[in-house]
């Protein structure tokens, strides 16, 4: 397994302690254009200040773009046939790796962990985490910390500064790590991080797949050392796809997480409730306890889904009821 840092993340950076015990396949990105450590593999980016050095975020800023222009070398840098775990946070900066290898990269199993800024953060800086992460396709698993969800927790009367917010949170994200760890050595699916079982979960089993027990389960360790290596058999070549009629069909189907999973799961939920109710149908519809970047849909809502279908099957279609459904904007991001 290969671990990705950037130099300006908030949390995972070169200093942060918890990684001394992951050294050996820690690689720090160093968006600031010089090495910052001598205890990890550096990747330097030519990024030169200009100016002021005020930049923007995204794809647009002066950082990124001094990164995309190496990315191929980044790219060769992470080698074949491994897993690689991008550790991120709420600064946009610490994605601009994962971003720019997520669509060069055919050949290794590609995971993120990250945070979202605080809802009291700059415009613009949400607006540019959010769109670096508006692709999740090419992931095999997701870990999505919402960092206001810390927020809510905190009374009006609790003095809260923002370094115990940001230690709060630091401290839960440490935590989490040997579950991320074991858990991607182990993955066979392409997954994401549930927070009610605190544990992986298949994107296309969901509901299905919870297991609420294994919140109690103690994971202090990461079992097995971690290493960076990476080997091939003869010569590199492109993936092979299917021919036109050889699993086109599921390939295009095929689900993947997303931020608002469960803001889609929720409204299509809802929808099927409507929908049985307004045609008389017998229905129920347990709310999924998932916590995290689901795909929206899973086994359980196509089983319901195929269930409302059979019943409105028997019922005329002059007498069939079809609620009117609002469109709403994350429907068609």
């Amino acid at each position: 397994m290969q671990i990705i840092v950037t130099d300006t993340a908030f949390i995972w950076n070169h200093e942060n302690p918890g990684l001394e015990q992951l050294k050996d396949s820690v690689l720090v990105v160093c968006l600031e254009g010089k090495p910052v450590s001598d205890q990890y593999e550096c990747f330097v980016s030519p990024y030169k200040q200009i100016g002021m050095g005020v930049d923007h975020f995204g794809a647009e800023s002066q950082r990124y773009k001094a990164l995309e222009s190496v990315a191929d070398d980044l790219n060769r840098e992470l080698g074949y046939h491994d897993k690689i775990l991008f550790l991120t946070d709420g600064n946009p900066e610490s994605l601009y790796p994962f971003h720019v290898i997520k669509d060069r990269n055919a050949f290794n199993s590609l995971h993120l962990c990250t945070i979202s800024p605080w809802r009291f953060e700059g415009k613009r800086r949400i607006k540019a985490h959010r769109e670096l992460l508006s692709d999740l396709s090419r992931l095999k698993s997701i870990l999505y910390i919402d960092s206001n969800d810390y927020l809510s927790r905190i009374s009006q009367k609790d003095k809260v500064y923002m370094k115990d917010l940001m230690q709060w949170v630091s401290d839960d994200y440490a935590a989490l790590l040997p579950r991320v760890i074991n858990g991607i050595q182990d993955m066979q699916e392409q997954s994401y991080f549930d927070f009610t079982s605190r544990s992986y979960v298949p994107v296309g089993e969901g509901f299905d797949c919870i297991d609420l027990a294994k919140a109690a389960d103690e994971i202090p360790e990461i079992k097995g050392p971690l290493c960076r290596k990476w080997s091939t058999l003869g010569a590199v070549t492109p993936q092979l796809y299917p021919a036109e009629d050889d699993n086109i069909k599921e390939e295009i189907e095929r689900v993947h997480a997303r931020i608002d999973g469960k803001s889609v799961c929720n409204y299509l939920r809802q929808l099927r409730i409507e929908l049985a109710r307004a045609n008389g149908i017998e229905f129920f519809s347990e709310e999924c306890p998932s916590v995290g970047p689901c795909a929206g849909t899973c086994a359980k809502c196509d089983q319901e889904a195929a269930y409302l279908r059979d019943q409105l099957a028997n019922i005329p279609e002059s007498e069939r009821i079809i609620p009117a459904f609002e469109l709403i904007e994350w429907e068609v991001l």
